[in-house]
């Protein structure tokens, strides 16, 4: 009789891989208990590998954190304004920007779990400066994507504005109605953050819902 081929126990996984499932496992942890759950030990535990392979992926617990961040507040969103943000992509100037804020403030995105990290980071980037430091890069390259975007909507109705201010604005308005949202859940929803997104840059850009 045959005998039966044996399956390995373990799967060896790309360092590109392994590097991201570790991400995730450390964003999970900030989601659970904030940056007192955010230990090497607990992480290791989450992604279900030893302690000892971390340093491999990660120099430090700082350069995880950063990571951490880019992943957790900018990477989903930015790919999105990437996409987006192309003379090449499909509908015009104001139908791409309508996609962007939506994807900005799709529930999915904006989740009660996401908030406790999003908190969690904030709160750590006023004591880290290499985090600071990556936080001012992160902010600054998705905010000028965005006003690039708001800039070409308002060149195209030929209005002149400020995008760049108008894209700050807009993002410190969604922050703000995310906090009321965690202290509230009732008081804010999905419609509300649409709303005041969609008043605040029509008040600067003209209707957006309109043909451009």
């Amino acid at each position: 009789m045959q005998s039966r081929k044996k399956i390995p126990r373990f799967k060896r996984e790309t360092p590109e891989k392994r590097r991201a499932d570790l991400v995730q496992a450390a964003i999970r942890c900030l989601a659970e208990g904030g940056m007192a759950a955010f230990k090497m030990e607990r992480i290791a535990a989450e992604a279900g590998v030893s302690l000892g392979l971390l340093p491999h992926y990660f120099r430090s617990k700082t350069e995880l954190l950063t990571e951490v961040y880019r992943a957790a507040l900018y990477e989903d969103v930015n790919r999105k304004i990437a996409d987006l943000d192309d003379k090449e992509a499909t509908g015009s100037p104001a139908e791409r920007l309508r996609r962007v804020i939506d994807a900005i403030i799709d529930p999915d995105y904006l989740k009660p779990a996401n908030l406790t990290v999003w908190l969690a980071l904030w709160g750590e980037i006023v004591v880290n400066p290499e985090l600071r430091l990556a936080h001012r890069t992160l902010y600054r390259s998705y905010l000028k994507s965005l006003a690039a975007l708001i800039g070409e909507v308002a060149e195209q109705r030929q209005h002149s504005v400020n995008a760049t201010e108008i894209a700050r604005s807009l993002q410190a308005l969604i922050d703000g109605l995310f906090l009321e949202r965690a202290l509230d859940r009732q008081a804010v929803g999905h419609a509300d953050f649409r709303r005041a997104s969609y008043e605040f840059l029509e008040l600067h850009l003209g209707r957006l819902t309109s043909a451009a």
